[in-house]
């Protein structure tokens, strides 16, 4: 993999905008705002470099599914800061498999060529407009017609909501895309908005609602503001929000596909994959793996251990992380009041510096269990955080 000064194209930030990029700013403390979407540089991958990331990324599906299982089989829901009463969900969700859209791994790509994964991001990624849309405007302005991109995640999308439907997995009559109407970032509701755009392209009726204008009637279930019931909800709300929400009875309660009751997508099982408490296992199960950076629970690392990234098992965007290099802090990530469940300790790994500084986290996207695309964040220190840029990317 390589990294390339680029020329922005003329007119760039109306060109993004008028693609759905509509917050491209990112605002620092100061007040000051920083670009997020980045055209002055891109990367280049050859085809075989792609073969092998997406074979490492069918893998980590697969040792996953094993690490699903050992959390259920040795009753780890208290160490990864899952509430007693989302359990019984999570375990009888595992064994139904009910639909489940996207993810998104994140690997370290150092100049070793070894892919090692940093995390899974399987209930809430975001990042997807700039991944599945605009860089691939950008390669077609830049390079022409002929250009090649790892990104059919657009076309995978649309394609797994009409195999959703056409299976019958979807009840109702539309389907309820969930955000927040609380402090909503931008970023939030382009996702959820982009979301929806690949639900009517796969010819379902789609609407965007707020998550806290959900209404519950006893006996009829969950509705909208107009009364009808919500039977498909896709929700860019994090789980273990909603099972702290007022709500988040019922929300288990009445989960499933019967009347009355809510299909919920992303199924609550990943709790279990989106948990940073997943890293520690995987690394358990699979300890001579080169795909897998030796990971512990906090206060169960080696004392050998001196150079690592400290995570709260629940948090976002390198918020309330910590990176130690010899045993010396050095950087530490946006103080976001994350981390009352939890932390994980995991081995630093060189992010790989590809010129000016830059340190690059690959976003392998997942549609279903199939490997989607990439999308290329890359900050200048050690953590990637919300100051980290967008930078895209072509096959060579």
């Amino acid at each position: 993999m390589d990294r390339h000064d680029s020329e922005p194209r003329q007119g760039w930030p109306a060109i993004i905008e008028e693609q759905g990029l509509i917050y491209w700013k990112t605002p620092l403390p100061d007040g000051e705002e920083i670009a997020y979407w980045h055209e002055g540089a891109h990367y280049s991958l050859t085809s075989d470099e792609v073969y092998d990331i997406e074979a490492v990324a069918r893998l980590m599906l697969e040792m996953l599914v094993e690490a699903g299982d050992y959390i259920i089989e040795e009753n780890l829901f208290a160490q990864l800061g899952i509430p007693g009463w989302a359990v019984p969900r999570i375990k009888e969700t595992w064994e139904s498999e009910p639909p489940m859209l996207y993810g998104r791994f994140d690997f370290a790509y150092g100049h070793d060529g070894v892919p090692r994964l940093l995390e899974y991001n399987a209930d809430t990624p975001t990042g997807l407009l700039e991944t599945a849309a605009v860089q691939w405007h950008w390669a077609k302005d830049v390079f022409g017609e002929g250009v090649d991109q790892w990104n059919l995640l657009h076309e995978m999308l649309v394609g797994r909501w009409r195999e959703l439907a056409q299976n019958g997995r979807l009840p109702g009559e539309r389907l309820h895309m969930l955000h927040t109407s609380a402090e909503q970032s931008g970023e939030d509701f382009m996702t959820i908005g982009y979301l929806a755009e690949t639900a009517r392209a796969a010819n379902l009726m789609s609407e965007l609602v707020a998550i806290e204008s959900l209404g519950h009637v006893e006996g009829e279930g969950f509705v909208d503001l107009a009364g009808r019931p919500v039977r498909t909800a896709f929700k860019l709300y994090p789980w273990e929000w909603m099972v702290r929400e007022d709500f988040g009875t019922q929300a288990l309660e009445q989960m499933g596909d019967g009347p009355g009751q809510t299909v919920w997508i992303e199924p609550i099982w990943k709790m279990l994959w989106s948990n940073k408490g997943i890293l520690p296992v995987l690394h358990r199960l699979f300890p001579e793996n080169p795909h897998v950076l030796p990971a512990y629970f906090d206060g169960e690392q080696p004392d050998s251990l001196t150079s690592f990234v400290r995570k709260p098992l629940l948090a976002r965007e390198g918020a309330n992380a910590t990176a130690v290099i010899d045993g010396k802090v050095v950087e530490e990530g946006p103080d976001q009041d994350y981390g009352a469940e939890g932390f994980v300790v995991q081995e630093y790994t060189d992010l790989g510096d590809y010129g000016g500084g830059a340190r690059p986290v690959l976003g392998v996207w997942t549609v279903d269990v199939e490997p989607a695309g990439l999308g290329i964040r890359e900050s200048d220190g050690l953590l990637t955080t919300n100051t980290s840029r967008f930078v895209p990317h072509v096959i060579s």
